[in-house]
């Protein structure tokens, strides 16, 4: 089963991973421009963005389930999916724009700023489940054999990739005040409305053009509380999911602290200094991601999926913790080797997850006849989601109760050196436990076979289509 040939044309791989572009825009845009923005720039607490990015992640992952439950009962003419990607992909892309023209807090408050944030981001998140949750759920269903189900998520990680190097320069572009008029917030405006339009029009072109694998499924209709329960009592997803989960967590743990380190201690104070070397970084690190992504996709025809993950979250490791050494004010361009060491690492688990997650799906059909990819999706995404509002707040927490609030700070030695020890000491244990988690995982590749050969006598096929 495993060395059968894909029976998804390149074409409709490649139309599909278009949506690759707007799902990295989407997900890290704000989270890139949110500290430096509305923080540095706009003088709004760190607590209050903290309390905005994580309040609507929360609001976000709820609804999640909601919509995974839909998109797998959903029968329309058009398909279970793509009605459903064409109405997330406006949503979305308006609502990320009208983020961007929050008011400046007034000078005795800063309520009603923060309210606005809060809301947009929420409504923003809202509009963003609508159109990931079946854009995930068509990628799982796409693709059948175990080896082509990691080249298929090379499609999507690519774009998402290739952006990256565009959303690492954005802080930079922002603060070009000759040719916005203003300062970096009225720049994030104009920036913004460019990334909009962007991550509209590739968001909404899976929807147009890529064809359904299950869009007539006969299945019954799925009550939601029943496939919640379902998917949680699912094994192998809940061991992923929590690894997935600690790498969330030490992700989203460092990046706020990342921008105080970075401004106050390597840059000395620097706003364009730490734009440049975000620029740096941002190039650098999407060309070893790209190289990184390819390795894997090859590194896959021999090797069990679970075994490439966890080498690749002790890569990370050792990219969190060089950052002590490399993160230096006397040579400020070596800032750029951690991030790269570590999305380096990371890169195995946004190639490989969709890939497990699809395995899953199949797992799942044998025990209950029913394909669910829009639950998976969906609670992939909600504890997803949890974790990154709980470690946004934790993080940003961190950084007011050390005395990183308000604009022009001036840190003291102390306070930068916890701010670095917390950077390397949190994420490493996170990895750890992600690792202890994947090690346990039992869909290997050849249990995964087994389950196909199943599949395939239980629906009287000939090959799998």
């Amino acid at each position: 089963m495993s060395n059968d040939k894909s029976s998804l044309p390149i074409a409709q791989k490649a139309l599909w991973g278009v949506g690759g572009f707007a799902e990295n825009l989407a997900n890290n845009s704000l989270l890139t421009l949110a500290y430096p923005i509305f923080a540095v720039g706009m003088g709004l607490s760190p607590f209050y963005v903290g309390l905005a990015l994580s309040a609507s992640r929360i609001v976000d992952a709820f609804t999640d389930p909601l919509m995974g439950n839909i998109t797998d009962n959903t029968k329309s003419r058009w398909g279970r999916r793509r009605p459903w990607i064409f109405i997330g992909a406006i949503l979305m892309s308006v609502i990320f724009l009208a983020i961007w023209f929050t008011p400046r807090p007034e000078e005795d408050s800063q309520f009603w700023s923060a309210t606005y944030l809060i809301i947009m981001c929420s409504l923003f998140y809202m509009g963003f489940t609508i159109w990931v949750v079946p854009y995930s759920g068509m990628g799982l269903e796409l693709e059948v054999d175990y080896t082509e189900r990691t080249r298929l998520m090379i499609f999507r990680v690519a774009p998402s990739f290739i952006v990256g190097i565009f959303i690492g320069s954005l802080y930079k572009i922002t603060l070009q005040e000759q040719i916005w008029g203003g300062d970096e917030v009225v720049g994030a405006r104009y920036v913004c409305t460019i990334v909009a339009v962007i991550m509209l029009i590739t968001a909404i072109i899976p929807s147009i053009f890529c064809k359904e694998r299950f869009a007539d499924t006969k299945q019954g209709k799925i009550k939601i509380w029943e496939s919640i329960i379902q998917t949680f009592k699912d094994k192998p997803f809940l061991l992923l999911i929590c690894s997935v989960f600690f790498v969330f967590v030490s992700l989203f743990f460092m990046i706020p602290l990342l921008t105080y380190i970075s401004l106050y201690y390597v840059c000395q104070g620097d706003k364009e200094l730490m734009g440049t070397i975000g620029v740096y970084t941002a190039f650098t690190q999407a060309t070893f991601q790209i190289l990184s992504m390819f390795a894997i996709g090859y590194l896959a025809k021999f090797f069990d999926k679970r075994n490439i993950l966890i080498v690749g979250l002790l890569i990370g490791i050792l990219g969190y913790v060089s950052s002590w050494l490399l993160f230096t004010p006397e040579m400020p361009i070596l800032t750029v080797i951690p991030p790269v060491i570590i999305n380096i690492g990371l890169c195995t688990c946004w190639v490989l997850n969709g890939s497990f997650s699809a395995d899953i799906c199949d797992y799942d059909e044998l025990k209950t006849g029913y394909r669910r990819e829009g639950m998976y999706s969906a609670v992939f995404g909600f504890l997803s989601k949890l974790a990154i509002a709980l470690v946004t707040t934790v993080s940003s927490s961190v950084l007011v109760l050390l005395g990183f609030e308000g604009e022009d700070l001036s840190p003291t030695v102390q306070q930068l050196f916890t701010l670095r020890w917390f950077y390397i000491v949190i994420p490493v244990a996170a990895m750890m436990a992600a690792i202890l988690f994947m090690w346990k995982y039992p869909l290997t590749k050849q249990r995964v076979t087994e389950i196909q050969a199943q599949l395939k006598e239980i629906r009287g096929e000939t090959s799998l289509k």
